[in-house]
């Protein structure tokens, strides 16, 4: 059985992010050239970063507690990069037949790590080093990033989803941060999808009316 705080600890990050990347990856891919040339920069910034992430904050800390279970993964990662960089780049020579490859390299990526990173991290580690972890992201993104992911984030999930990862920031977010951040998720959201975001999560509501 599932530990749900150890679920909800590494959920974000293997779980939502990797809802968003799919959904958005699949509308850049069925909104044609214009989609493309306008989005996927964007996309493939997120990506980068979510795999920097990974490879330099969660998979080192795994890595000395399960040698080895990693592996896969970074190497997955190094492949989907190279190709979103190209893609990203204007380097492509045949666009849709890269994109095709690109979703499904993605998906068996984030697959992976579904079925064995995120259960090996919730084998080896209590809740609150997860937690705090998770905290520690903000030393790896600089303001602007956040300003672009996190509207970016909330679009692309749906709205339990958005409750589920509100509240883990409401935990896993050092507290000095969360205000601009919630400013950042709501300029993401049209006003009944933010509305229905602080009925179910009152704090965040009372975050932006608090840094107004």
């Amino acid at each position: 059985m599932v530990d749900p705080e150890k679920y909800a600890a590494v959920a974000d990050n293997f779980v939502y992010v990797h809802r968003a990347l799919r959904r958005d990856l699949d509308r850049i891919i069925d909104g044609g050239e214009e989609l493309f040339e306008k989005d996927f920069p964007r996309f493939a910034r997120i990506l980068e970063k979510h795999s920097e992430l990974e490879d330099q904050l969660f998979f080192p800390a795994l890595e000395e507690r399960a040698p080895g279970v990693t592996g896969e993964s970074h190497d997955q990662h190094q492949q989907v990069e190279i190709l979103a960089a190209r893609l990203s780049a204007g380097q492509s020579d045949d666009v849709l037949t890269d994109l095709a490859s690109l979703r499904q390299q993605l998906h068996e990526h984030l697959q992976e790590e579904e079925q064995q990173v995120m259960p090996a991290m919730m084998d080896h580690f209590e809740a609150a080093e997860i937690w705090a972890l998770d905290a520690r992201i903000m030393e790896f993104c600089s303001p602007e990033f956040m300003q672009e992911m996190l509207p970016w984030w909330f679009r692309h999930i749906d709205a339990e989803d958005r409750v589920c990862v509100a509240q883990n920031m409401s935990v896993g977010v050092p507290a000095e941060f969360l205000p601009v951040l919630c400013q950042w998720i709501a300029i993401g959201l049209e006003e009944s999808e933010w509305h229905e975001l602080t009925e179910k999560v009152p704090a965040f509501r009372e975050l932006v009316a608090g840094s107004g």
